[in-house]
């Protein structure tokens, strides 16, 4: 007899449909995760909307982790193994991945995009996961919550890390969503002495502050770029990650810029966007600009050492947990900007 299992599947832009699916089998190195936590991302929002492409029908869901349920014959794991996976899974032999940086590989098919990925109650981890060390067995003192949303944070790590903060320098953040308030902490931890956030959302505002942010500032209440002046002594941002999809913040940053600054292009865009930008700006200011794009294995696993280590907080960013059912919902709430993270338990 086939056993089934519930699964949220994408057929087509606003079509995801709880569907009663074969329990995936297992064979090789291939092993099979009972789901225990999943959250939703702005990616699945651009699925369901449609503006990010992916081959159909699929479950998506890329930020999850779980319980080790079945194994095949070629895996050091074994069931029972509390794991999370890191999704991006590169080739290791074209060209990004032998300079070292298999977070923009070439192929990077996706757990989630091009596999099944974690809106159901199992997961199948294919062997080339296993082979590039994706799968991460948890320590006791993360919960599978805390784990779901490990992927992001590892990806946020991996753009501080290109944003190269200095002890005592002056850090803008823009955008205090669950991945903003994520850099605001670990901008913290990488030595900044000021860290500015500007975010219009009151609710998220009041978490920057309680995470760390010295200075919030709203938009829509007072100059942005006057405030940072104000705080960083007329001279502007050392560093500015730009952690909201919004295009027209990034040519917004370069005015609060100083010479010599850094500015990190985190957050991804619509397709078909465009920014416009006075060259003169970059050149003579000898501004850098960069972007960030996923994360790997390897940070993904330091990722789980600082929430284990108690020097992140992820917990005060789930504010919502919902059923497999109600998946459509929780798109919802990610589109109309209600709470941070919001996660799926199966």
């Amino acid at each position: 007899m086939v056993k089934i299992m519930k699964a949220a599947v994408f057929h087509a832009p606003s079509d995801i449909r709880i569907e009663d699916k074969p329990i995936p089998s297992v064979t090789g190195k291939e092993i099979l995760v009972r789901v225990k936590a999943a959250a939703i991302c702005g990616t699945d929002l651009r699925i369901y909307k449609g503006t990010k492409k992916i081959k159909t029908p699929r479950i998506i869901g890329h930020e999850f982790a779980g319980d080790i349920e079945k194994v095949g014959d070629g895996t050091e794991f074994r069931k029972g193994d509390r794991v999370t996976v890191y999704p991006v899974i590169s080739c290791g032999k074209c060209y990004a991945c032998m300079m070292g940086r298999p977070n923009i590989c070439i192929q990077r098919p996706t757990i989630g995009y091009d596999y099944d990925g974690g809106f159901a109650e199992y997961v199948k981890i294919p062997s080339n996961a296993i082979d590039t060390n994706s799968v991460t067995r948890l320590p006791d003192s993360i919960s599978y919550e805390e784990a779901a949303i490990t992927e992001p944070l590892a990806a946020c790590l991996n753009g501080v890390l290109r944003l190269d903060v200095k002890q005592g320098e002056h850090v803008w953040v823009v955008g205090a969503g669950p991945i903003g308030l994520m850099h605001v902490q670990l901008v913290r931890l990488a030595g900044a002495s000021k860290v500015m956030v500007s975010e219009v959302n009151e609710f998220r505002a009041d978490k920057a502050a309680k995470l760390g942010a010295d200075v919030v500032i709203n938009p829509v209440k007072e100059d942005v770029f006057q405030r940072i002046m104000k705080e960083t002594g007329g001279i502007g941002a050392d560093k500015i990650i730009i952690a909201a999809g919004v295009p027209k913040l990034i040519e917004d940053s370069f005015k609060a810029a100083r010479k010599g600054a850094r500015i990190v292009i985190f957050a991804g865009s619509p397709d078909g966007s465009f920014i416009t930008l006075d060259p003169n700006i970059i050149h003579y200011k000898e501004i850098d600009l960069t972007g960030s794009s996923a994360s790997t294995p390897y940070l993904h696993k330091k990722a789980i050492e600082l929430v284990c280590s108690g020097r992140i907080d992820l917990k005060s960013l789930i504010t919502h947990r919902l059923r497999l059912e109600d998946i459509v919902k929780g798109l919802v709430m990610k589109e109309m900007v209600e709470g941070l993270k919001t996660l799926i338990i199966p």
